[in-house]
């Protein structure tokens, strides 16, 4: 998160913002509701997230022809030109978190943690969260 505060400052942007920007990039048209279930967000957070994304020009938002009390986000020209400077200095960053390590330890690491966040899906998505007392 330090590391994406500081090159998305100039852009006034946060790390806690990345992850709803990447995925109305990805989800054109994604209402607040959608998101706030994919990133597994409170819908308040999510509410303020959108609101300086919108702020800063990144989104923009349109009633939803289905249902009128929802809206639905889309990325403006501004977020997918940033897209490319965010996937950049994600790249930058995943250099060097990984330096030092060969290729199949990389690829071991990689589907380590891809296995983490299926599995983390998999307990989220689940009715019985077994949470200890």
């Amino acid at each position: 998160m330090i590391y994406a505060n500081e090159f998305l400052k100039e852009f006034g942007m946060s790390g806690g913002q990345l992850p709803f920007f990447m995925n109305i990039i990805e989800h054109p048209g994604i209402t607040q509701e959608e998101l706030s279930e994919i990133i597994k967000i409170d819908k308040s957070t999510t509410a303020r997230a959108i609101k300086n994304l919108l702020k800063n020009g990144f989104v923009t938002k349109e009633v939803d022809k289905n249902d009128r009390r929802s809206y639905k986000l889309y990325p403006t020209q501004k977020a997918l030109e940033v897209k490319e400077i965010v996937l950049k200095n994600a790249r930058k960053w995943d250099k060097i978190l990984l330096s030092g390590f060969s290729k199949d330890e990389e690829n071991f690491i990689r589907k380590g943690l891809e296995t983490m966040v299926n599995n983390a899906l998999e307990y989220l998505n689940t009715k019985e969260k077994g949470y200890e007392k």
